[in-house]
């Protein structure tokens, strides 16, 4: 099983309700980032305390 998928990741976005609120833009944009395999093994790899910075400014870039 692939280490780096979409479920796995959206698990995680999940768990970061605090600085990532579900009825959110960020929330309802990360999935659509995510489909690049890139940026999804970013997020997943990446030190969970700066994963919602990350989110946000790939946000703010797209």
């Amino acid at each position: 099983m692939d280490p780096y998928d979409i479920p796995k990741a959206i698990k995680v976005l999940n768990s970061m309700s605090e600085e990532v609120p579900e009825a959110s833009l960020l929330y309802f944009f990360s999935p659509k980032l995510l489909l690049n395999k890139d940026k999804l093994i970013t997020l997943l790899s990446i030190n969970p305390k700066i994963r919602a910075l990350w989110l946000k400014m790939e946000m703010d870039d797209s």
